[in-house]
């Protein structure tokens, strides 16, 4: 059973599925891949809304999902990504873990690295027990200097989570096969948004890749991994 760390599947939320029918076409097609467990992480901006009100919103696009999802669809983990801004360290988070979970997605500022984005998420993470993964940090690589990813990825417990489409990019696909090999815990989303631009990527080829380039036993341990985390487990990978 494959873990699909990273969607925006829930509809009406946020840039995601617009709709109902949209968010049913997008389960459909992951569950044609082979998705079994879809982590859904909704953007939650604390600048722009209150915690409360972005709970209820959630809890009611999750309702209306759930009420049309048939059998054989992914089941659907309720979870947020939440975008790392001054003082969300002081904000309770952890409603918007992988239900069930101390795991926290964040998503780090796209602009040049300044050392109080880590402050933020080790503080908010050391006051409520947490322990963050880090969203698409692939994105980041063209975007941050090497000093300052070494230093997320170095991040004690920390997970990292990688798209599915940095598979398919050659400078991408090295480091991230590096950071495994190093003994870092990656996981992989697809970060869906929509059936267009943004749709589910081919998980057949995902796994393609990731077997010709760490090996079939990999690949296996890492779905077992997987739901592990899931279940709110801790340990890595190599």
């Amino acid at each position: 059973m494959f873990v699909d760390f990273h969607s925006h599947i829930l509809p009406g939320i946020d840039d995601g599925a617009r709709d109902l029918e949209m968010s049913l076409e997008m389960m459909s097609m992951l569950e044609k891949q082979g998705v079994g467990i879809l982590v859904a992480t909704p953007h939650f901006y604390p600048h722009k809304q209150g915690l409360d009100d972005f709970l209820r919103i959630r809890q009611n696009s999750l309702d209306l999902l759930n009420g049309s999802r048939r059998e054989g669809m992914p089941v659907i983990i309720p979870a947020a990504e939440v975008y790392i801004e001054h003082d969300v360290q002081n904000l309770n988070l952890r409603p918007l873990c992988f239900e069930g979970t101390d795991y926290l997605l964040v998503e780090l500022p796209y602009s040049a690295y300044e050392s109080w984005f880590i402050d933020e998420v080790y503080n908010l993470c050391i006051n409520q027990s947490l322990t963050p993964i880090f969203a698409h940090l692939d994105r980041y690589i063209t975007i941050y200097n090497q000093d300052a990813i070494n230093e997320i990825i170095d991040f004690d417990d920390a997970v990292i989570q990688v798209n599915y489409r940095a598979l398919f990019e050659s400078k991408l696909r090295k480091a991230v096969i590096k950071w495994i090999k190093d003994g870092h815990t990656v996981v992989f989303g697809s970060d869906c948004h929509n059936v267009g631009t943004r749709q589910p990527d081919d998980l057949k080829a995902v796994k393609s890749v990731i077997q010709s380039k760490l090996g079939k036993d990999w690949l296996n341990q890492y779905e077992r991994f997987s739901l592990e985390i899931i279940k709110g487990k801790q340990y890595p990978i190599a």
